[in-house]
């Protein structure tokens, strides 16, 4: 059982700190909750049944500093996850984010940034979808390393630049 102060990356809510554990009554029983809030939007808030395994493992660990600057170090390893077809693309970039797994993640994030710069030479943006993937999948893995770095999060991506200049 997780306690009161726990820290995790829940879903694509990012980086969460449980807050409460409490008895609720939402419908016909009462049930006993994780109180979660993301570390970076105090407005939200997160209940997850503690007998619900599915939504309990979406709660993640927080990976330690050097976990972290590994995981960095395999960006320029990520294949492209570039899916010409618009409606496949948003499926799978939808699916990526609600799985929220790091690697897959970064593999996105990277994916849009290149298409981002590929598009911007030839005077042209992202897609508004595109660039909402590409935030949303910024946010969960920023809100990590800024918690665990303590890097501002608007530093985060010149601090990538220079961890993987130096690898």
């Amino acid at each position: 059982m997780y306690k009161i102060g726990d820290l995790f990356v829940y879903g694509s809510s990012g980086a969460c700190r449980i807050t409460d554990i409490k008895k609720e009554n939402f419908g016909k029983n009462e049930t006993t909750y994780y109180i979660l809030s993301p570390v970076f939007d105090i407005k939200e808030t997160i209940y997850i049944p503690i007998d619900n395994e599915a939504l309990v493992a979406k709660m993640k660990r927080i990976l330690t500093p050097e976990e972290l600057i590994t995981l960095i170090k395999t960006i320029p390893q990520k294949k492209s996850v570039w899916i010409e077809n618009v409606n496949q693309r948003r499926e799978e970039y939808k699916r990526i984010i609600k799985k929220a797994n790091r690697e897959e993640l970064l593999a996105l994030i990277k994916t849009l940034y290149e298409r981002r710069v590929e598009l911007q030479q030839a005077g042209k943006n992202l897609s508004v979808y595109d660039e909402r993937f590409f935030r949303h999948a910024q946010n969960i893995i920023h809100s990590e390393i800024s918690l665990v770095l303590q890097i501002p999060r608007e530093e985060i991506p010149s601090y990538i630049e220079k961890t993987l200049s130096v690898a």
